[in-house]
């Protein structure tokens, strides 16, 4: 089969729902029914594997939590989620990387990190590099994502000039161990740039609203199954209201009877490996938890059901992202 062929295959097991077919399933991903933590999935073609479960740190780092608060709930996470967790820092997330620090001396073998960059010229993205192996205080960063893809000048990115050369030099020198990237908006420049074949890792928003204005589900899962890309799903819950991380009143779009709804809707997308959900309080780690252990894919009904409240959420949160398609 071609590869427009299998893509149009593909796209049409996702637009059935991950009902009766068990999208997850049909990827080989794991049910946590029988369960008592969340379990573990493998990171695409890396072969890791890791929780169901990651730790967004924004919320932590940008509200400016305490060393202590922090890694107080860092560590529930490690507890709770068990095995290895993916834990996604970002070097203006506040002191979130010197925090984690601590942790990640006394717990590496249980904490996956990944961090970012947004610097597009190869010598800057490795410098950022540089400095986010200096504040972890770690030897080496297991991946690092190009942040938000949508703004990034593709040509510039794939020259020797670029971004991506920038962190290839940072994994020679085994400073990183896989490269990825991620994005809120500008989904097709998203896909185009994972069709390369260069990346290990793909972060896109995925969440039953947004699907309905940006997309992600219907332009990037299915070349990232084509590449054998590991899926991380973020703002899995809508993000902070407002867009605003800023203080400790911060609160995600979709909680009450949506919070478990959301998680288990981007749990059961096809090739999602980790679902990032950014706590504030350990209460917030073991809600994750009890949500997650309850996973099993979305029959049909439920689905179409989900879909439909999403169409009317989406009406309300319009573009708050960022345009759907990226300029230039």
């Amino acid at each position: 089969m071609t590869d427009q062929g299998t893509r149009r295959e593909f796209l049409k097991t996702i637009a059935k729902g991950a009902g009766a077919i068990s999208l997850g399933a049909a990827l080989g991903t794991e049910s946590c029914t029988s369960r008592a933590l969340p379990p573990q999935r493998a990171l695409g073609r890396t072969g890791v594997k890791a929780s169901v479960l990651g730790l967004g740190l924004g919320p932590l780092g940008i509200a400016g939590y305490t060393a202590l608060e922090f890694q107080t709930v860092v560590q529930a996470a490690l507890e709770e989620w068990g095995g290895l967790v993916i834990i996604d820092a970002q070097p203006d997330y506040g002191e979130a990387e010197c925090h984690l620090a601590p942790l990640l001396r006394a717990s590496r073998n249980q904490i996956f990190i990944m961090t970012k960059t947004w610097e597009q010229a190869r010598a800057d993205a490795f410098a950022s590099v540089q400095q986010s192996v200096r504040r972890l205080g770690v030897e080496y960063i297991d991946a690092v994502l190009l942040n938000n893809i949508g703004l990034f000048d593709l040509g510039r990115l794939f020259s020797t000039d670029g971004a991506l050369a920038g962190l290839r030099d940072a994994q020679r020198d085994g400073m990183l161990r896989y490269v990825g990237l991620s994005g809120h908006m500008g989904r097709d420049r998203f896909a185009t740039a994972l069709d390369s074949g260069e990346f290990d890792i793909a972060m896109p928003a995925l969440n039953f609203v947004d699907r309905h204005t940006y997309n992600f589900e219907g332009t990037v899962l299915s070349v990232a199954h084509k590449r054998e890309v590991a899926v991380v799903a973020m703002k899995v819950l809508g993000g902070a209201v407002g867009w605003d991380y800023s203080t400790r009143a911060q609160r995600a779009l979709l909680l009450g009877d949506d919070y478990e709804p959301a998680l288990h809707y981007a749990l059961g997308l096809p090739g999602v490996a980790t679902a990032i959900v950014g706590c504030k309080s350990v209460e917030e780690v073991r809600q994750a938890t009890e949500a997650a252990s309850r996973f099993s894919p979305l029959h049909e009904a439920e689905l179409a059901r989900l879909l439909e409240r999403g169409k009317v959420l989406a009406a309300q949160w319009g573009t708050h992202f960022g345009p759907v398609v990226a300029d230039g």
